[in-house]
C-alpha cells in the first residue's frame, strides 16, 4: 500500500495557514507544486481596490512544526538553523524570499525576510535566523511590511531562479582489493636482495610484495614456492587485508599503498610498461608496426583512439621518426570516506624510438597540455578506467588477475551547475588533439 506519511501532513498544514494569511491580506498565493528546491510558493501583490496585479512576486519558504518548543526558544525568540545550500539558494536568485514558520501547537507563524537578515555577514556566519516572537508574527498586520520587502526589490522580471543539477565525473575509480594478507619473517633486509633472491629462483614470480625490517608483507601465499624457500615457514602468519584498509597507522597505510602501487604494476602488464622517471604508466610500441590504436566503451558508444604514434621526421635522415607519443596515465591511491580509491590523471609519454625516453618530452608534454581542454582530458580519463576496468578480467586462456580490481563510481550529484555554453566558450578547441593531432606543423607519420 502506498502511504502519505507524518511529515507531508505537517508540511501541507503550514502551507494551508500560510496561504490562509495570505489570501486575508488580499494577495495572492500560488504553490509551487512538484519538484522544488528551496520555494514553496509564490506571493503576489494585489490592489485590493481595483484587483490589479503588476507581476511584484516575493518567493516564500514554508516550514512548519507542531512541537511543543520552537527550536532555541525564549520568551521572546526563537531561532531557525539553515544549511550553507539553503542560504546559497535564496540569496543568489532575483526576487525577495521569506522565510515562514508555522508553529502548529500554538497556531501562530512568523516571517523573515532572508535577504535582508543573510546580507549581515555574523548572520551569515551563525547560519540561523532568529526570530522576534511579537514584531516578526506573520498575520494581516504584516501586510505593510511584507509589501515595503517587494516595492523595494529592484524592478523587472522575478520568477523561479533557474537551477541547473549537474553529475559531475571525478578522475575516480573504486578499487576491490584481494582480501587475505601473508607476513613472514625473512633474512633479507631490504626489497633489492629479497627481489633478487626470489628473480633467482622463480624469474617469472610477481612482485605483489614488499619487505621491512627483515619481513615480507604479499598477496601471495607466503607458505607456497618459492616464497617459503625466502621465508621462516614457521613464522608465516595470515591477516585479513581489511585490518590494513581500515588502519589508522600511517605505517600500516604506507604499507598498504606500497602493496597497491606493486599489484597495480603487475596488473597491467604486458600492455604498459612504466616510466621510472615521471612514474606514469604508457602504452608500449608494438613491435611490428609504428602505432598503436585502442578501442574501448565510451560514455555513449565504443570508440577508437590512437595511443601510440610516431610523429615527425629528423632532418638529417627522413625516413627515422622524430619521436613517439604514447598515452599514459599518473595514479595515485588514496583514502576518501573511509574507502580506498584510485586517482587518476591522463598524460602523455615521449620516446625517441618507441622505447627510449625522449630528451625533449618535458617541451612536448607542455605544448600539448596547452591545446587540451576539459573534453579532451575527459576522454582519456574514461579511456583508462575502461581499461582498469576491462584489464585483468581473464579468458579462456588466462586466469583473471587475482589481487585487484577496478569498478566505477557514482557521478557526484551537484545542486547547482555551470550550462555547457559557458564552459565552451573557455575551450580554444572543441576537439582533442589526442595523438592523431598536428601540432606546430608536426604530422603523424601513417603506418604503411
Amino acid at each position: 500500500m502506498k502511504k502519505i506519511g507524518r511529515s507531508d501532513i505537517i508540511g501541507q498544514r503550514g502551507m494551508a495557514y500560510i496561504e490562509g494569511v495570505v489570501l486575508t491580506m488580499g494577495y495572492m498565493f500560488y504553490p509551487t507544486g512538484g519538484v522544488e528546491a528551496g520555494i514553496d510558493g509564490f506571493l503576489e501583490l494585489r490592489d485590493i481596490e481595483t484587483g490589479e496585479v503588476g507581476n511584484l512576486l516575493i518567493q516564500l519558504q514554508g516550514k512548519a512544526t507542531e512541537k511543543d518548543r520552537l527550536p532555541g526558544e525564549t520568551d521572546s525568540t526563537f531561532d531557525w538553523p539553515c544549511s550553507e545550500a539553503d542560504i546559497a539558494y535564496w540569496t543568489q536568485g532575483t526576487a525577495p524570499v521569506l522565510l515562514v514558520v508555522v508553529h502548529l501547537k500554538s497556531g501562530k507563524a512568523y516571517w523573515k525576510s532572508l535577504k535582508g537578515w543573510f546580507d549581515d555577514p555574523e548572520h551569515l556566519g551563525l547560519r540561523k535566523v532568529v526570530f522576534d516572537k511579537t514584531t516578526d508574527e506573520f498575520t494581516l498586520e504584516s501586510k505593510a511590511a511584507i509589501t515595503a520587502v517587494a516595492l523595494a526589490a529592484r524592478p523587472g522580471a522575478s520568477s523561479p531562479s533557474v537551477r541547473i543539477h549537474e553529475e559531475v565525473l571525478t578522475n575516480l575509480i573504486g578499487i576491490t582489493v584481494s582480501p587475505r594478507l601473508y607476513w613472514a619473517p625473512t633474512e633479507h633486509g631490504t626489497d633489492k636482495t629479497f627481489g633478487a633472491a626470489l628473480r633467482a629462483l622463480h624469474p617469472p614470480a610477481g612482485s605483489e610484495w614488499i619487505v621491512r625490517s627483515k619481513s615480507v608483507l604479499s598477496f601471495h601465499d607466503l607458505d607456497q614456492w618459492p616464497w617459503n624457500e625466502l621465508c621462516e615457514a614457521g613464522g608465516i602468519e595470515e591477516f585479513d587485508t581489511v585490518e590494513w584498509e581500515e588502519s589508522e597507522d600511517e605505517g600500516r597505510q604506507r604499507d598498504f599503498v606500497a602493496l597497491l602501487n606493486r599489484a597495480i604494476g603487475e596488473f597491467v602488464r604486458p600492455e604498459l610498461r612504466r616510466d621510472r622517471d615521471s612514474g606514469a604508466f604508457y602504452f608500449q610500441k608494438p613491435r611490428d608496426r609504428d602505432d598503436l590504436n585502442y578501442a574501448y566503451r565510451s560514455l555513449q558508444n565504443t570508440t577508437t583512439r590512437r595511443v601510440v604514434a610516431k610523429y615527425g621526421k629528423k632532418k638529417k635522415d627522413p625516413t627515422q621518426a622524430s619521436y613517439w607519443r604514447h598515452s599514459a596515465f599518473l595514479h595515485r591511491f588514496a583514502r576518501f570516506g573511509g574507502r580506498w580509491l584510485l586517482e587518476v590523471t591522463p598524460t602523455y609519454h615521449f620516446t625517441r624510438d618507441g622505447r627510449e625516453s625522449d630528451a625533449w618530452a618535458g617541451e612536448r608534454l607542455k605544448k600539448i597540455k596547452e591545446l587540451e581542454n576539459n573534453a579532451a582530458v575527459m576522454g582519456q580519463f574514461v579511456m583508462w578506467r575502461e581499461f582498469l576496468m576491462t584489464h585483468g578480467k581473464g579468458d579462456l586462456l588466462k586466469e583473471p588477475y587475482p589481487f585487484l580490481s577496478f569498478a566505477p563510481l557514482e557521478p557526484l550529484k551537484l545542486e547547482v551547475g555551470v550550462p555547457d555554453d559557458l564552459w565552451k566558450s573557455q575551450e580554444a578547441e572543441p576537439d582533442s588533439p589526442a595523438l592523431n593531432f598536428s601540432l606546430a606543423g608536426e604530422t603523424v607519420e601513417e603506418a604503411g
